[in-house]
């Protein structure tokens, strides 16, 4: 989880509600792999960019000033760019890193109202237990009650803040989490790319256990093209050696079991197991 600061140069921030982007969620893996290959300055550039985005909601689509936020920006941006979208309103915008922002507003928002709706059902309590109370009581209980009303705030404006620094720590994924990122010609590039048979072929050797291969190749060039997308990939390469990774986890993590209790394929990628973490012996 990183924390999101706010740059020294404001690029015209949307407006949200204080602290509620004080955290940005890290999907490493993700990061990791839809840069894979990138110089680290230019890895680095595309991370501040985000952490922009996710703070400000968009960016200036000039590479000459969004340099002063993320320097290296200028010297990468040919790759940097493939990264981002432009908006109706001329303005960068990378998809995931939007919608995981609005996701995180939202949930900020609901917490928020609820400790409202907390405060406010104290505030009724205390009020009937008032009436209840002898006339001869109700000056000491005015009083008191001004004084509970200004804890009440104090309660309402604690909350709050806690509430949006948690929302965000709830969005954020562990060692099995990817980062946010999207695609800017293609929105859907695994549509497109042709994933050579013998490749498909070449992975189902690798399972541990071979049954059910009819069902399990539809899955497998799904799969693949899953983390095409996921992962920004226009061609199908590094999604096929993911997919080697993962199998061949699997393969180790079930070296000395029982065959009947190894997953079958087809069990294994319809249930998108090759995205979770696998321990091996």
């Amino acid at each position: 989880m990183l924390g999101a600061e706010r740059s020294v140069m404001s690029l015209q921030r949307e407006a949200t509600p204080d602290g509620a982007m004080g955290f940005m969620p890290f999907y490493y893996q993700r990061f990791t792999w839809s840069t894979r290959g990138w110089p680290a300055s230019a890895a680095y550039a595309y991370l501040l960019l985000l952490c922009e985005q996710y703070a400000a909601g968009s960016l200036d689509a000039d590479p000459e000033r969004l340099e002063e936020i993320s320097p290296g920006t200028v010297e990468h941006w040919e790759r940097i760019k493939r990264k981002f979208e432009v908006g109706p309103d001329g303005r960068l915008r990378n998809r995931r890193c939007e919608e995981i922002r609005a996701k995180s507003l939202q949930a900020g928002e609901r917490k928020r109202e609820s400790a409202r709706n907390a405060a406010a059902k104290r505030w009724h309590t205390d009020g009937n237990a008032t009436a209840m109370r002898p006339h001869s009581e109700r000056n000491a209980t005015a009083m008191r009650n001004h004084a509970n009303e200004n804890d009440n705030e104090s309660d309402i404006e604690n909350e709050i803040e806690i509430g949006s620094e948690s929302n965000s720590e709830t969005h954020t994924l562990n060692g099995s989490a990817v980062e946010p990122v999207s695609s800017v010609n293609d929105t859907k590039p695994n549509r497109r790319a042709t994933i050579p048979q013998a490749a498909l072929d070449a992975l189902w050797q690798r399972f541990p256990r071979k049954v059910g291969r009819k069902k399990a190749m539809t899955l497998l060039d799904k799969a693949v093209r899953e983390v095409m997308e996921d992962f920004e990939h226009e061609e199908p390469t590094d999604a096929l050696i993911w997919m080697e990774e993962r199998i061949d986890a699997l393969a180790k993590q079930h070296k000395l079991s029982d065959p009947k209790f190894i997953p079958h394929p087809a069990t294994w990628l319809g249930q998108g197991r090759y995205l979770d973490p696998v321990e091996t012996p």
